[in-house]
């Protein structure tokens, strides 16, 4: 019976460790702070949870036993610590332990966060780190930069009276505040007279110092001498008091701010005693821990935790209740609260409950802050800490008081004002230079050069269409000319004036003076008159003065003078579809390119709508040339509007005086065929004038002039292309290209009139007219497809949907035997719209193929946004497989692409067996060429038939 009482006892023993252990492990898992142990083998022996997050390490690696090599390997592979480093950190930490030095460091981690890092030995062996997050400290220090300008601006408005003395006891500035509050004589009281004049008639006026004025002006000039800052309280002479605070100079003067404080004196000294009582408390901080069981009631908890809450250890001993800490806590004056005890206790149970361990700011009754933290334990019960963050807050109010101070030597002058010594380096400058200029307060401070304030005004964009390397050098030829005046014209229109003097013993007295409104007074009604009202360019009538001025330098001096031309691509859609304010902002984008890419010279204009022109000196066209090719490039390249992607571009036409005539009118008459040519380019690209433009010009003119009558007079008919499927060589269809013969001109290219009825409107009959043809000659035909091309301007008229149900109806077509061939253009041009109507003729049961795919922009997003029927691959790369890679990688990716939505993919322009065999292997589905036929008349269509039909009979 012994024996088995004692095995008992040593069970119990063995017990009792462990459990003390693991109430340890779990108290430290519940910490705010990272904590890990390591033995004098540099091995683990306790770790917490909240090291492990910390540093996001794997608590598979980071454990009992890793040796502290390992860990560090670890924080490698996780980017914590650079691999080069690890070995020298590695041997200074543990010679650093070695001799027995506890040391603090900090580590920056990649996810960005900062960590304090505390090593130290322990006394039986081995040591201990412990981390914590500070990444929230330099957040709260950002919060308080911003809550310190705001500050400043405040205290420069301010209603205390201030008056500043220089090293000689002279007045140097005091405000009206000042005057008023002792109602004294400005002329008396004014920059230049003595402290005695000041303190004389100060108490002339019936003011009190409550000592002799003789008395009273020595202990002032004393202070001065000692330098000893005070406050005062002056009697007004009506009675009422006035606090006056002086603080000191650096150069020896002094500045004095007086305030009426004759009803806050009561509060102004329960507040000071208060202030005493958090600068105590600041003094001594440190975290509380608690652990409560699963009924709140008390298991353990630190001293600090007692400190702060003012328990006593009788009343936080083990097993007593937390509504009870709490109601010990309120009547022991810790804190207060709106709220009763039991409020609070609900409050506490409920975040438990929900497992919210945000923190809770509790403010305590001596001042400090208090955040406290509930973790729910899985097994039950819950770990609260306790954290004083009452010395954060100190350092903010610490570098607010520094601001205040600094803020008390600044003046109320009107200007800008700078001292720069020999080197161009800042002695002095006041708030107004900064803010005047938009400056930040952190880079602008003594010591820095006028080189980097100007890199720094450069990067805000407040000098444009120049470098800080260029305005610096411009700044330092001008002050060796000596003292001079000079204007700055900002970025954002502002006229700044600035006035250099020279300082006795080097260096210069910059003075910053506004003067916008004065020139803008002068310059509006000119400006105005001369300038486009949106983007601020010359209007035309200042560039056809412009135009004029460079035309007769050219005739007189000789050179060159390049008219370019320019016009915005798709802007329409932009304004359609995102509206006129935006398409504003998009010229105005525009506007400004053109600007940063032209000569100091040169001359940008708006002329109207979508037009913009540039006049270019230089040896041209190659100048021309160049800058029209990087504007083409950089406008083709937008910012998203509207948080929408735009696809615009710009095409432009070039005139070259003299070899184009002196002539502006002329020259503009060129300039304007060159751009016509160029968006007969395909738009996107530039053109030089050549003499064969006007005769082309007159050529397309009366082109345009027989197309209007040509579908009248019936000029036009359809020729029909076949269609193949390639795995079983079976005829599906025809496509029907329209083709105009012109009773003079013989058959004209589809290429040559299609751009011409597209431009004028005359596509949307025409269109019409080839839609209601194509289905009735379709009707004829056995179980066939016709497949009929649509352009963009016909999506963008309207009626579409309802033109093609009634094209079907009229000849008898089924839907699904009528295929309509879409453009990327078509998309691209309002790509919404368009898909929305692709819809509604799906949902008549046509089917809808994307022609000419591969060239233009090719966006996936199309086939995201609508399931096309068929892929047409263009016959641009069929014709191209033999002689480009690039080709045959295309059609390839096409066709797989095709394979995977589910979607036929047509290869065009099939005209060799070997083409033929090639589109096979890619996985193309039909194809489309001469090899199968040329397009054929309507009344030839049936013989087509029965020769591919027996071409598959024999295959």
């Amino acid at each position: 019976m012994t024996s088995i009482r004692d095995n008992e006892l040593d069970a119990r023993r063995e017990q009792g460790p462990k459990a003390l252990v693991g109430l340890s492990q779990l108290a430290l898992d519940h910490m705010e702070q990272g904590v890990c142990v390591y033995d004098a083998g540099n091995r683990i022996v306790l770790v917490n949870q909240r090291y492990l997050s910390l540093f996001n390490m794997s608590a598979e690696i980071v454990r009992v036993g890793t040796s502290y090599r390992d860990v560090l390997a670890h924080s490698v592979a996780l980017g914590n610590i650079p691999a080069g480093e690890v070995d020298a950190l590695y041997a200074a930490r543990l010679a650093r332990i070695a001799a027995g030095q506890p040391f603090r460091t900090q580590q920056t981690l990649a996810s960005g966060l900062v960590m304090a890092l505390e090593l130290k030995p322990l006394p039986g062996g081995g040591w201990m780190t412990i981390c914590d997050d500070v990444s929230r400290l330099a957040r709260l220090e950002a919060e308080l930069r911003v809550q310190t300008e705001r500050s400043q601006h405040a205290l420069a408005n301010m209603a205390h009276g201030l008056i500043m003395y220089d090293a000689d006891s002279r007045v140097v500035v005091c405000n009206e505040r000042f005057l008023n509050l002792y109602n004294l004589d400005p002329e008396i009281v004014k920059p230049g007279v003595s402290h005695c004049t000041v303190i004389e008639h100060w108490m002339s006026r019936g003011n009190l110092p409550g000592m002799p004025g003789e008395e009273f002006h020595d202990t002032r000039l004393e202070d001065v001498r000692t330098r000893k800052e005070k406050t005062l309280l002056v009697m007004r002479y009506d009675g009422r008091m006035v606090q006056v605070v002086s603080r000191f100079l650096p150069d020896g003067g002094w500045v004095t701010v007086h305030e009426d404080v004759t009803e806050r004196l009561q509060y102004e000294e329960m507040l000071r005693h208060q202030n005493f009582m958090l600068d105590a408390a600041l003094e001594n901080m440190a975290h509380g821990l608690a652990f409560y069981d699963s009924e709140m009631r008390l298991r353990v908890c630190n001293t600090t935790y007692r400190k702060i809450y003012r328990l006593s250890p009788e009343e936080a001993k083990p097993g007593t209740h937390l509504g009870e800490l709490i109601e010990r806590s309120m009547a022991n004056g810790a804190f207060s609260s709106e709220y009763s005890p039991r409020h609070l206790l609900e409050a506490a149970s409920a975040r438990i409950a929900d497992r919210n361990s945000s923190p809770i700011r509790r403010r305590m009754s001596n001042g400090t802050t208090i955040s406290v933290r509930y973790c729910a334990l899985a097994e039950g019960g819950f770990v609260a800490t306790y954290e004083d963050i009452t010395e954060r807050e100190h350092a903010v109010e610490q570098l607010s008081e520094q601001y205040r101070r600094f803020d008390a030597a600044l003046n109320n002058m009107s200007q800008g004002l700078c001292m720069l010594d020999s080197s161009l380096r800042v002695m002095v400058c006041n708030r107004r230079y900064i803010e005047m200029y938009g400056l930040s307060p952190e880079l602008v401070k003594p010591g820095v050069s006028m080189r980097e304030i100007m890199e720094h005004s450069c990067e805000l964009g407040i000098h444009p269409n120049t470098t800080a390397a260029r305005l610096y050098a411009d700044y330092v030829e001008r002050l060796r000319e000596g003292e001079h005046t000079l204007h700055r014209y900002l970025g954002d229109g502002r006229i700044i004036k600035l006035n250099h003097k020279r300082m006795e013993h080097g260096g210069w007295v910059v003075t910053y003076e506004d003067v916008t409104e004065r020139h803008k007074a002068q310059a509006r009604v000119a400006h105005m008159a001369r300038h486009d009202s949106l983007t601020d360019l010359p209007n035309r009538t200042l560039f056809r003065e412009k135009m004029g001025e460079g035309l007769n330098q050219v005739a007189i001096a000789g050179g060159a003078m390049a008219v370019l031309c320019f016009d915005l691509d798709n802007f329409k859609t932009v304004n359609d579809r995102l509206g006129h304010a935006a398409g504003d902002r998009l010229l105005r984008w525009v506007a400004a390119r053109l600007q940063e890419n032209v000569g100091e010279h040169d001359t940008v204009a708006r002329l109207g709508g979508d037009e913009f022109a540039v006049l270019q000196r230089g040896p041209q066209p190659q100048s021309a040339e160049r800058l029209a090719r990087r504007l083409v490039e950089i406008i083709g390249h937008p910012p998203p509007l509207e948080n929408q992607s735009i696809h615009v571009g710009v095409s432009v036409g070039i005139a070259i005086a003299p070899d184009h005539g002196l002539d502006a009118d002329e020259l503009m008459k060129c300039a304007d065929l060159a751009l016509y040519q160029a968006k007969a380019k395909g738009r996107g690209a530039y053109q030089l004038f050549e003499p064969k433009m006007e005769e082309e010009a007159r050529s397309r003119h009366a082109l345009e002039h027989d197309l209007r009558g040509a579908l009248e007079a019936r000029e036009f008919h359809l020729a029909f292309q076949p269609q193949v499927r390639l795995d079983t060589t079976e005829l599906t269809g025809f496509e029907a290209l329209l083709r105009w013969k012109h009773p003079s001109r013989g058959l004209v290219p589809p290429a040559e009139f299609i751009p011409i009825a597209e431009e004028n409107g005359l596509i949307v009959p025409i269109g019409e007219w080839v839609l209601r043809t194509a289905c009735a000659t379709a009707a004829t035909w056995p179980d066939l497809t016709v497949a009929v091309n649509l352009s963009p301007v016909q999506f963008r008229s309207r009626g579409l949907v309802t033109m093609v149900t009634s094209a079907l109806a009229e000849a008898g077509l089924p839907p699904h035997r009528l295929e309509l061939e879409v453009t990327e253009t078509a998309l691209l041009d309002d790509s919404e719209a368009t898909i929305e109507i692709l819809h509604q003729l799906r949902a008549l049961g046509v089917r809808v193929s994307l022609d000419d795919f591969g060239v233009g922009y090719s966006s996936l997003s199309y086939l995201r946004k609508f399931p096309f029927d068929r892929i047409k691959i263009d016959r641009s790369f069929v014709g191209t497989l033999g002689e480009s890679p690039e080709s045959v990688a295309i059609v390839r990716t096409i066709a797989s692409l095709g394979s995977v939505l589910g979607v036929e993919t047509t290869a065009e322009g099939v005209e060799t067996i070997e083409q033929l065999d090639f589109v096979r292997e890619c996985g193309c589905t039909a194809v489309q060429g001469y090899y199968f036929g040329k397009p054929c008349p309507a009344a030839e269509v049936g013989r087509m038939i029965e020769t591919l039909s027996a071409v598959r009979r024999v295959a």
